[in-house]
């Protein structure tokens, strides 16, 4: 991403340099004048190295002619961008002649100041610009944001944020330029765009980096069928499994307009499958890039120059549904977007914290990170991320792991002359701008628990409090790999399934607990036959109780979903105790707990001839009743295939 303020003024440097070359004050110097006469026609003739040339000559011969420093000033700003030599030649026509008649100097070198880093001058030479109030309105209006910018940073760098920027490795910044950094959630790959050169045509493409002992590896192109030769491929976000990948292509194949949209690709074994347009429901005839997509692959963040916006670029979001298709996408809503340029979103996996890079928002000037909250409903008034994470250079990009402990991002080159050079940077996460809420994953691999081998099977993640989906996904068609995100203060069901075969759960309590490390569980999934059981691990009970409890929803309604697609089979439910307390009474609790399962399943239609309730109290054990999690396996209702 290019600095957002030179951009703004090069339509006006070309017309400046072209036709308004009168001359303004001529020299009392007539070889400096002579000279200076020279430069305006080899102006003209667009030779402008030659005219450069003699203007710098013609101010060795008069230091004080203020048109030649000018025009110098101008040809620096459009065609070096030579911060210093705009500063010396500026400056010294304001030196020399302090009403000189082009305000638009002083509106330069505030943005030379700014764009430096010096506010107390760039605010000077702002103030000193809005005096002139017949200059264009949109000029007057960006300088008055710009003033506003310079204000906030003085106020608030003094308050810095405490932390320790560090470029990644020569080994992974080793292009032209690299930015919009993502990662799986494992942590294991990162993904990123480069932008380098063949001879002298230029080019974007998406690369990845493994982690390897501790280390980032030398990046590689992601694949042949993502990367062309034809086309620019960049600004990508993956899903946190590794396997969904959404990007952008600037006249691509399939493109709604002739500007850039939104691709996907999701990645079998280890293959990435052809690019798909995302098709006019997502994508407009206007500018659609820089996507972000949820951890579960269902829900993109991007930014978009499509009417109906609030400025330049507004953040969107659009969410696939049941079937799989993409719903139109919905803007985010004038307290993110402004009239200004929002771009480049991330959303946390944990979908309640929002980052995101902003010229309008107040901030150190340019492109500032910002980060909004989500509560249960609504997203809260953005939060700049504070110096020295923003500075007065472009910052733009940022990703956050899933543990909210670690940041990357991109952002200018830090030299003393602007290289035009993005390098992707890392810090650890400081509290004060922190995830709203820390997540966590699950990953393993499906089985075949008869053969032992890979299977490919439906993975979902179900908020027991709320009984919502939070995550659906099928294991790997190839070698059966999941991974799955889980988020702080949930109490989780994790189902398996596959036509043909027992289901599987699991309950994951996450509330209130020290620690949250991500989980390895393989998932061996039994075929349906005689004898064959499950155990109904997310049916829960009070203490010495057989009422169902309510997050117990869940588990009873896939017990009657597989029952209706298994017409054929009779069941037995079966209840089952710990050892404690006296044996009478723990078959009798057993006994009543697989009667209110079996009730339940009757109640939702499923025909009581299929459906034997059995307690068993504590005669058939799982682990030996020594620890309180042991104790807890016994306490188990189980569904057996009769």
């Amino acid at each position: 991403m290019k600095n957002g303020i030179n951009k703004i003024f090069n339509i006006l440097f070309s017309f400046i340099l072209l036709f308004s070359v009168s001359v303004l004050a001529q020299s009392i110097n007539k070889k400096a004048q002579k000279l200076y006469d020279a430069a305006i026609l080899s102006l003209q003739n667009r030779k402008f190295d030659v005219a450069k040339t003699l203007f710098e000559d013609a101010t060795q011969k008069d230091d004080c002619f203020t048109d030649a420093h000018y025009q110098l000033g101008i040809l620096y700003k459009k065609y070096e961008r030579n911060t210093d030599k705009i500063k010396f030649h500026f400056e010294k026509i304001m030196a020399c002649n302090p009403n000189y008649p082009m305000p638009s100097i002083r509106r330069i070198l505030a943005e030379t100041y700014l764009h430096q880093g010096n506010y107390e001058d760039a605010k000077k030479y702002f103030t000193s610009y809005l005096t002139y109030e017949k200059e264009l309105p949109q000029y007057l209006e960006k300088s008055k944001l710009l003033l506003k910018h310079c204000n906030y940073a003085l106020e608030n760098k003094k308050n810095k944020v405490e932390i320790n920027v560090k470029p990644l490795s020569n080994q992974v910044n080793n292009h032209k330029s690299q930015y919009f950094p993502v990662a799986t959630a494992d942590q294991k790959s990162l993904v990123f765009t480069i932008r380098d050169f063949i001879g002298f045509q230029e080019y974007e493409d998406i690369y990845i980096s493994k982690k390897l002992n501790g280390e980032w590896s030398q990046p590689q192109s992601i694949s042949d069928n993502i990367n062309s030769a034809k086309y620019n491929e960049g600004t990508a976000s993956i899903s946190a499994d590794g396997r969904t990948l959404t990007f952008a292509i600037c006249g691509g194949p399939n493109q709604i307009d002739k500007d850039c949209d939104l691709y996907i690709s999701y990645k079998k074994g280890e293959i990435w499958t052809e690019p798909v347009n995302m098709g006019e429901t997502v994508n407009s005839p206007a500018w659609d890039s820089q996507p972000s997509l949820s951890g579960d692959g269902k829900t993109i963040y991007f930014s978009s120059k499509r009417k109906g916006g609030f400025g330049e670029e507004d953040i969107w979001m659009t969410q696939s549904d049941a079937s799989g298709r993409w719903n139109l996408p919905v803007n985010m809503g004038d307290l993110i977007n402004t009239k200004g340029r929002e771009v480049a979103p991330f959303i946390h996996p944990s979908l309640t914290t929002l980052y995101f890079s902003s010229d309008f928002h107040l901030g150190f000037g340019s492109f500032d990170l910002f980060v909004s909250y989500k509560d249960s409903v609504n997203w809260n008034e953005p939060k700049n991320l504070g110096y020295p994470i923003n500075t007065h250079l472009d910052e733009s990009a940022i990703f956050i792991t899933s543990d909210c402990k670690k940041a990357y991002f991109s952002a200018e080159e830090q030299t003393n002359k602007n290289s035009d050079r993005y390098l992707l940077y890392e810090f650890e996460m400081p509290k004060s701008v922190s995830c709203q809420n820390i997540s966590t994953y699950i990953k393993g691999t499906t089985f075949d628990n008869y053969t032992k081998k890979n299977i490919s099977a439906e993975v979902e993640v179900i908020n027991l409090k709320t009984n919502k989906t939070e995550s659906f996904l099928t294991s790997d068609l190839v070698d059966g790999s999941y991974l799955a995100i889980l988020n702080e203060n949930t109490q989780y069901g994790l189902y398996v399934n596959k036509q043909g075969y027992l289901y599987k759960s699991h309950a994951f309590t996450f509330e209130n607990l020290k620690t949250f490390d991500p989980i390895n569980l393989d998932i061996y999934l039994d075929p349906i036959k005689k004898g064959t059981s499950i155990t109904l691990n997310n049916i829960f009970f009070s203490t010495g109780k057989y009422e169902l409890q309510k997050s117990s929803q869940t588990e009873l309604d896939k017990l009657v979903n597989f029952l209706n697609q298994n017409i054929d089979l009779k069941v037995e439910i079966a209840g089952h105790t710990d050892n404690v307390g006296l044996k009478s009474n723990n078959l009798a609790l057993s006994t009543r707990r697989a009667e209110s399962v079996q009730n339940y399943l009757i109640e939702k239609g499923i025909d009581e001839v299929r459906i034997i309730a059995k307690g068993y109290g504590d005669l058939q054990p799982k682990a030996l009743n020594d620890t309180e999690e042991n104790k807890q396996m016994n306490r188990r209702i189980e569904c057996k295939i009769l």
